[in-house]
């Protein structure tokens, strides 16, 4: 059988020549393109090469500040100390070792910027949760060189995991401690705390089977001034040096406890009451506090009687007495009387007192004592958040006026409280006010 090919026309073998020449032509264009494209390149490449040599060779500011500026300057974009940063996120010190390898070095070397914990110890977490807490403090002291330290402490009410014996063990850097902690764990808490200057705890009683158990906890600690106790129970009696202590916060006593504790405290420069119970309180001798210039004393929300406080804080001498915040619910059924009695056994006059969320005409206070400024606070906040030691709250504003000897600066004090002065109300009066506006 004759082959197919040998078949085909002459017309179409000339065809197929000319398609041939085309190809080969096309081959030839695009030989030339790539030709020229490859030398595009290379005249992009060479810029390319000239732009980052450039760039590479330029040195950001920021960079050739020395070390010691740059550290200066990550202490700063942490949480003013002794408020703690947190561990993980924007505001950790770990951010500043994600930006570049010349900053890591700068943050992992530089001790204060690792100085502040907090461990949320509690129960039902994972070994993977508690193996990464104790890795990142581990490394965190470590960091922190020998700077003393500000920590927060929050764990478990029946263990006492491993963590916080890792903290334990450098207990004499302690500078500033939140503490909240079960009775059950305090005896392996005790000092010495040679740095320890100022110090927020609540301790959980439940389970405490001797009665009797006086653990004298913070007695180590000569430089301790400041204390705030959320829910005062009586195992702080032995826990706290009180005769040493300028400053003081209580929320939740009652008010035997709280005269207790005052005969016990003689250099208190500032104290801050809130009572969960006001009673007539037992009979006790005076009780003398010489240095006491800011007396704080708020009631429970609601006051199921009137009984004055008169009776039991009646006993305190305050010879530099100078400032008073008293809930006028503490003082009926008749606020004046009751105040003026209780200056009277004081032996002393305040220059300024603030009035608690008055029911009563406020003109009738300046009225009565016209020797001293008066002012008031209108509105009960909605819950009373726990104080502490940090200079965004009220009681560190205020505490900052004492130094750790308990001298008393007399740059007035910032208010965070919504309030009115004396002044202030007549000038209310003036533009149409009335006394009847606070509710």
């Amino acid at each position: 059988m004759a082959d197919p090919r040998s078949q085909r026309t002459a017309r179409e073998r000339a065809a197929d020549r000319a398609r041939l020449v085309d190809i080969a032509a096309q081959i030839t264009d695009l030989q030339c393109s790539l030709q020229a494209l490859r030398a595009e390149k290379k005249l992009l490449e060479a810029e390319q090469e000239t732009l980052q040599d450039r760039l590479d060779a330029y040195t950001y500011p920021v960079l050739t500040l020395p070390p010691e500026v740059m550290s200066e300057i990550f202490v700063h974009f942490l949480p003013v100390y002794p408020e703690r940063a947190p561990q993980k996120g924007l505001l950790s010190p770990i951010t500043l070792g994600q930006i570049c390898r010349l900053w890591r070095q700068i943050a992992f070397s530089t001790p204060s910027l690792w100085r502040t914990f907090k461990l949320f110890l509690r129960p039902g977490g994972s070994v993977q949760r508690y193996e990464a807490d104790h890795t990142h403090t581990e490394t965190s002291l470590q960091r922190s060189g020998s700077c003393p330290l500000s920590v927060e402490v929050e764990h478990a009410q029946y263990n006492t995991p491993s963590v916080l014996h890792l903290v334990l063990a450098h207990r004499t850097r302690w500078e500033h401690l939140k503490l909240f902690v079960s009775v059950r764990n305090l005896p392996v808490i005790i000092g010495p705390f040679p740095l320890l200057r100022t110090l927020t705890t609540t301790v959980w009683v439940g389970g405490l089977h001797d009665e009797t158990y006086r653990p004298a906890t913070f007695h180590s600690a000569p430089l301790l001034r400041r204390v705030a106790i959320d829910n005062y129970k009586n195992i702080f009696l032995s826990m706290l040096p009180w005769s040493q202590l300028t400053v003081l916060v209580i929320k939740s006593i009652d008010i035997n406890p709280c005269v207790h504790v005052l005969a016990l405290a003689p250099n208190l420069v500032y104290c801050d009451f809130t009572f969960f119970r006001l009673g007539e309180g037992e009979t006790a001798r005076q009780v003398t506090l010489a240095r006491l210039k800011d007396l704080k004393l708020r009631g429970p929300d609601q006051l199921w009687d009137h009984t004055p406080i008169l009776n039991p804080l009646g006993v305190l001498a305050l010879p530099a007495f100078q400032r008073l915040h008293i809930d006028e619910a503490s003082l009926l059924p008749d606020p004046i009387a009751a105040l003026q009695s209780l200056l009277s056994h004081w032996g002393s006059s305040p220059r300024d007192i603030r009035i608690g969320f008055p029911s009563q005409p406020f003109a009738m206070y300046p009225a009565a004592l016209p020797a001293i400024m008066f002012s008031y606070t209108r509105h009960r906040p909605l819950a009373i958040r726990f104080l502490e030691w940090q200079p965004t709250t009220l009681v560190g504003l205020e505490a900052a006026n004492i130094d750790e000897e308990g001298d008393w600066d007399e740059t007035p004090l910032i208010e965070s409280e919504e309030s009115t002065s004396d002044s202030g109300r007549e000038l209310d009066a003036r533009e149409g006010g009335t006394d009847s506006d606070l509710e």
